[in-house]
């Protein structure tokens, strides 16, 4: 029977360092902040009764199956993030807006003085050049991420002193995560998209008053947003799992009536259906089903200006923002290829190459399977990137922007198995069961999945550990996991001493149960004079 308790999954989580999932109904949560993936403690007790590798037909209980398609939606989350060519940019937000004004922080220190927060300093005294860098930049990175997570979010940013236009919004958050990139491995944007030549290219955009790129101009969003594509292919591919593990008897009409198919979760999936003109099918393996997941893979992987160099400036806006790109992928299989509504069968490498590549093209960039091969030339050709994956094969990553370096890898390792195995990343609950005419067996699928795990997770006790890689020491893998949240800290804190009112907080507890508050704060204190060579109680409170 269906147990609507270890099937729900809270909805992808936006906000900031704080554990959504403690004194919630939340049965699991993905926090793109921390990187960390959640999971209630019932989820993990049904989880560790589960003995590790492939289970055969009728082994496992229906809670246990229910628990483990939970945890594959959440993992489908930290795939969005770390494998999407849009989640990964979106991702780097966080760090991109600590690192790319750090030299603008370190000056203010030095001709102004240590105060927070800056937004109220700025209300107070205006024209200080570093604060309005600061600001300007911070809320551009922020505004992009808003507007993608949910477009009608714009009607208020609209109204907002720092929001210049959404062409700049993404211009800036394409182009600071980028700048990361490039400090750390390419700083002569010899492989990487040349942002260098953006600004002159933006800057005739709006000077012919192009829509979307200027102050003041109107704004016409589409009508879904990153939120919503993302838990309804996270919820579309866990059912999917469901009902092959669970032997076919249920389908989408028993799914909905536990609860499963409603919000958020089928907000995607019913605008898909709206604008193809077809009804919504019964079972799980319908090709519409397969074809909803392609949709959603393609939307998410933008390719104008990353990884390749912007195709099109004028179209920067609608070839990148992934509710663009839904609606406009929908429109096409409307009106040029319906024949597509049939075409995925067998869920195959060679159905996702064909009909992606189609679907890519219709809409003037290159598909998601084309953005992985082109990503393969950095992997085999670039020095530093080689470099960079040594230090993940070894995992062992020198201090200096430890998060950026391996997030990064793990981005880049993804883009390897994707090429390799595209239909197990579009459509993996298909593929964590035994199927017939499928074209890679349940061995291959285990092994990727174990592979490309969350990095972090919680425990029963809600401390976060770095999840099982094998072949590393405890050392090799403690010392990642301090070093990536030693300077998460400080990008929170970063984000603390720009934009938030009153003192510093140090909420950490979500990271471990087995330090005081006392010892938090210390700790987090620390990794911020590491960086700026203060302390937070330095600080003067405006």
């Amino acid at each position: 029977m269906l147990n609507s308790n270890l099937l729900s999954s809270t909805e992808l989580y936006d906000e900031l360092l704080s554990s959504p999932i403690n004194g919630t109904k939340s049965r699991g949560v993905y926090n793109p902040m921390q990187f960390v993936l959640r999971l209630r403690k019932d989820i993990q007790h049904e989880l560790n009764s589960l003995s590790p590798g492939i289970h055969i037909s009728g082994s496992l209980s229906d809670n246990q199956m229910q628990a483990f398609s939970t945890y594959l939606h959440e993992t489908i989350h930290w795939w969005q993030h770390v494998g999407s060519n849009f989640g990964f940019i979106s991702s780097l937000k966080f760090p991109a807006q600590a690192h790319i004004v750090h030299s603008d922080l370190k000056s203010l220190l030095n001709t102004t003085g240590a105060f927070k927060s800056i937004a109220k300093y700025d209300k107070l005294i205006n024209g200080d050049i570093h604060v309005n860098t600061i600001l300007n930049n911070w809320h551009d990175i922020e505004f992009a991420g808003q507007i993608a997570f949910d477009p009608t979010r714009i009607k208020s940013i609209v109204n907002n002193p720092y929001f210049e236009c959404w062409g700049h919004s993404y211009n800036i958050m394409w182009a600071s995560s980028i700048w990361t990139l490039g400090s750390t491995f390419d700083e002569e944007f010899s492989f990487l998209p040349k942002i260098k030549e953006w600004e002159d290219e933006f800057k005739k955009l709006r000077e012919k008053n192009i829509q979307g790129y200027y102050y003041g101009s109107s704004n016409v969003i589409p009508p879904i947003g990153i939120r919503a594509i993302y838990e309804g292919q996270a919820r579309f591919s866990q059912l999917q799992f469901l009902y092959g593990a669970q032997g076919y008897k249920y389908d989408l009409n028993d799914y909905a009536k536990a609860g499963q198919l409603s919000g958020i979760y089928v907000e995607a999936f019913n605008l898909f259906l709206s604008i193809i003109n077809e009804d919504a099918p019964v079972e799980l393996n319908d090709p519409l089903v397969g074809l909803f997941l392609l949709i959603c893979d393609i939307a998410t992987n933008p390719t104008n200006g990353f990884p390749f160099n912007i195709t099109n400036y004028e179209s920067f806006i609608i070839s990148n923002d992934p509710g663009y790109r839904f609606c406009n992928l929908c429109k096409e299989i409307r009106d040029r290829y319906s024949s597509l509504k049939y075409a995925i069968q067998n869920y195959s490498k060679e159905e996702y190459i064909t009909v992606s590549e189609i679907l890519a093209k219709s809409i003037n960039c290159f598909s998601p399977y084309e953005s992985s091969s082109y990503i393969l030339n950095w992997i085999d050709k670039e020095q530093k990137i080689i470099g960079l994956l040594k230090e993940e094969s070894d995992y062992k990553f020198p201090s200096q922007n430890l998060p950026i370096r391996l997030f990064f890898s793990k981005f880049l390792r993804f883009q390897e198995d994707k090429y390799k195995y595209p239909q197990i990343f579009c459509w993996p609950g298909m593929h964590f069961v035994e199927i017939k005419e499928k074209d890679l067996d349940l061995s291959e699928a285990y092994l990727i999945f174990e592979k490309h795990k969350a990095l972090f997770i919680d425990d029963i006790n809600g401390d976060i550990y770095h999840s099982a890689i094998r072949g590393y020491t405890d050392q090799q893998v403690d010392e990642t996991l301090n070093g990536f949240f030693a300077w998460n800290s400080v990008y929170d804190m970063v984000r603390q001493w720009i934009i938030e009112a009153g003192s510093f907080r140090f909420n950490y507890e979500w990271l471990s149960s087995k330090y005081t508050n006392e010892e938090m704060k210390e700790w987090a204190s620390k990794n911020f004079e590491t960086s700026f060579g203060l302390r937070p109680e330095d600080f003067k409170i405006l």
